[in-house]
């Protein structure tokens, strides 16, 4: 499987790194060719900057596998998570763009060790995740609210467009299996 990474430097990032480096089912490629996955842990800038550039890469992503945002709380201000909050408008850019993305949020990755890890198990066992299709809008304008990650999971009133698979929980016990033997 083809993976493209855009992760910010950072000890988590680190260890992902060096699981991905030693997988035989996993090529990193530096480039978004067809059927690539893209794990992004950081702000959603380069992604961004690179379908800016190049309106093609969109249809050759597979999914967008995302370590940011939230479906109630953040960790910068009360509602927005310090990877959306950072560039909200290029987050919105990419959760407008149409690409299937996979949504590992604050709510389910708080309390891990290394949240960055939980898209590399979902690669290889995404049954072990409860994950809800849902749309997700970013705050780009207001003060109090920028970079919140909006979604219709709880609404009455849905989105036209659920291009985002939100995980909701995931089994812990296969997970830590799982990375055992990563």
């Amino acid at each position: 499987m083809k993976l493209f990474l855009s992760l910010e430097k950072s000890e988590n990032n680190d260890e992902l790194l060096n699981i991905v480096n030693h997988n035989l089912q996993i090529t990193v490629t530096d480039t978004i060719e067809e059927n690539t996955f893209v794990l992004v842990n950081g702000p959603l800038t380069h992604l961004s900057d690179m379908l800016l550039r190049d309106y093609t890469l969109a249809d050759k992503i597979k999914k967008i596998l995302l370590v940011g945002g939230s479906d109630s709380y953040g960790d910068v201000t009360p509602v927005a998570e310090r990877n959306i909050y950072e560039d909200p408008e290029s987050a919105q850019h990419v959760f407008l763009s149409g690409i299937p993305i996979v949504m590992f949020g604050l709510n389910v990755t708080r309390n891990l060790e290394n949240r960055a890890l939980l898209p590399l198990a979902y690669l290889f066992k995404p049954q072990i995740f409860d994950t809800e299709e849902c749309g997700v809008f970013v705050e780009t304008k207001a003060a109090k609210t920028r970079g919140m990650t909006v979604t219709d999971l709880y609404s009455d009133k849905q989105f036209d467009k659920h291009y985002v698979e939100m995980v909701k929980d995931f089994d812990r016990s296969e997970l830590e299996e799982l990375l055992k033997h990563a």
